[in-house]
């Protein structure tokens, strides 16, 4: 693939997952650098972006679809899916059942978007006293399927360049440009 010298690409990510698991938390910290601890529902989708660098001659224009969780509102949900280009699947590493949705929301994600990379991220892992679900889990289960695995803490900024960093990259290794 051959990238147009100075040329800003935009790219659109889808952040899904289960409500209050950490997706606008995550999608402020990378867009904004800022972390608060009372955010409202997101109510359909929020829209969030940030310019990277790619490389020496390429802008990305990052904008993340920041989705609502809520089961009853899949329907609005997905008309958000159409022309993504990568998603972040996120989980709450102190909600168990969070993790146990991810087939759920990946299987989401494959029937609007079939060819589109996922990468799945646990978050809160700050709440270390707190944790339900192992990195080495779901490493062993999810790796295993190809999926890139990683941690975050919103809160705390760590891990959330990373996850938006190779998501990025993925989406530039597999899209046509």
């Amino acid at each position: 693939m051959s990238l147009t010298p100075n040329v800003t690409y935009i790219i659109k990510i889808l952040n899904i997952g289960d409500y209050s698991v950490g997706k606008t938390s995550l999608a402020l910290r990378y867009t904004q650098n800022r972390f608060s601890s009372s955010y409202l529902p997101t109510l359909g989708v929020d829209f969030h972006s940030k310019n990277i660098q790619f490389d020496e001659d390429t802008t990305l224009r990052v904008v993340l679809f920041d989705t609502v969780g809520q089961e009853k509102l899949v329907s609005l949900r997905k008309r958000y899916y159409t022309g993504s280009h990568g998603a972040v699947v996120v989980f709450d590493v102190t909600r168990k059942e969070t993790y146990e949705h991810l087939n759920n929301w990946i299987a989401e994600v494959r029937e609007r978007c079939p060819d589109i990379p996922i990468i799945i991220v646990g978050n809160k892992t700050d709440l270390k006293e707190e944790r339900a679900v192992s990195y080495d889990e779901v490493s062993k289960e999810w790796g295993a399927k190809g999926y890139t695995v990683l941690e975050s803490s919103a809160k705390l900024g760590e891990g959330v360049e990373d996850i938006y960093s190779i998501i990025a990259k993925k989406v530039m290794e597999n899209r046509d440009l």
